[in-house]
């Protein structure tokens, strides 16, 4: 028999139902490129962890430059000088692409090795060690 096709199409109608959560075939195991139909319940925790990190990050962000502070991250400086409702949609616009991008493609493998929804879980351990350093900034500049 012939090899199947690698599907590449992670955001289509059966992928909001979970059509298959296992392979069909014992061979089809090894496929490492294969797209799944079926999202993980962690990773859907993980996305909304990352969501709602990202809104308490702006709301920080924009405490801590009433206080005194500095953005250092350039694009997001120059969003928060040009307007704060920009700066905003942008974050979470950025934030929500990402996001998305590592949950569709979260099986593909990225230079054999990482998986690109493992991304996500260091995504979401970056934003949590963010929000705990901007905690330690707004109770020494009370």
């Amino acid at each position: 028999m012939g090899e199947r096709r690698v599907q590449l199409r992670p955001f289509h109608v059966r992928a909001l139902c979970g059509r298959r959560r296992l392979q069909r075939r014992a061979a089809d195991a090894g496929l490492q490129q294969q797209a799944g139909d079926h999202y993980p319940r962690p990773l859907l925790f993980a996305s909304v962890a990352v969501l709602l990190l990202c809104a308490l990050d702006a709301h920080n962000t924009l405490l801590i430059l009433d206080r005194g502070g500095r953005e250092v991250n350039p694009l997001m400086d120059f969003l928060i000088q040009t307007d704060i409702r920009l700066f905003v949609i942008g974050k979470f616009l950025l934030t929500g692409l990402g996001v998305l991008l590592f949950v569709g493609y979260y099986r593909q493998r990225l230079w054999n090795s990482v998986r690109v929804g493992h991304l996500l879980y260091g995504l979401l351990g970056f934003y949590l060690i963010l929000i705990g350093y901007q905690l330690v900034l707004l109770t020494h500049t009370v």
